[in-house]
């Protein structure tokens, strides 16, 4: 279970306090319509990979011509800065999390469009250990994934995900469950649960434009 979060490092609460105004969230859809949304999850989280194979991706294979979609890695973690620049993590499922979580990071960051990680990473969450899935997938559908691999083993891997938990920890309300979705900007536990178990007729409803074929 992925569940209840208790939140992260108090380093992350200060800098947040600090930084709030950069990391505010942005209530309203996106340019152009959308529906902007976003998905902060975890690597190794059972309930990400069953959000991911169940909801998002079948989601997204309807309605992506009007999702503008966000994806944020981070879950349970904590962190702490080494004092050269880098971080070290702790993650709820281990060390092994903490590397699926650099790497999906740099996915986000390195992957140039939305569909191509939105199918990247449903391959890797599909897998029954995601945050090692990175080659045979990024293979599968002809990416090339050593500049992924080199982000996520450097400096800029664990800064990325640093950033990802800065946001995790000033969404508000704050985060009680992995994953969690926010749809234009907005979340409560009702939308949560209509987000993990009907994602599409959510997006349907949230869409300020004309009817979509798929929403019918």
């Amino acid at each position: 279970m992925c569940g209840r979060v208790v939140l992260e490092v108090l380093l992350l609460s200060l800098l947040v306090a600090c930084c709030g105004g950069q990391f505010q969230q942005q209530v309203g859809g996106a340019a152009g319509g959308k529906v902007k949304m976003e998905v902060y999850f975890s690597s190794l989280c059972s309930d990400s990979m069953r959000f991911f194979t169940r909801q998002l991706y079948p989601t997204w294979q309807k309605l992506s011509d009007i999702i503008d979609l966000e994806f944020i890695t981070y879950g349970k973690a904590r962190a702490t800065p080494t004092g050269t620049g880098d971080y070290s993590f702790e993650c709820q499922h281990g060390p092994d999390e903490c590397h699926g979580n650099k790497v999906m990071a740099c996915i986000e960051q390195l992957v140039p469009t939305t569909t191509q990680q939105v199918q990247l990473l449903h391959c890797m969450m599909s897998k029954s250990y995601p945050a090692y899935s990175l080659e045979p997938c990024s293979k599968e559908l002809g990416l090339d994934w050593t500049p992924i691999a080199k982000c996520s083993g450097s400096t800029q891997g664990a800064g990325l995900l640093y950033k990802n938990g800065v946001r995790t920890a000033a969404l508000q309300p704050r985060i009680t469950f992995i994953p969690t979705i926010t749809v234009n900007g907005r979340y409560d536990q009702f939308q949560l649960r209509s987000s993990l178990t009907n994602l599409q007729q959510q997006v349907c409803e949230a869409y300020q434009g004309p009817r979509h074929q798929a929403c019918i």
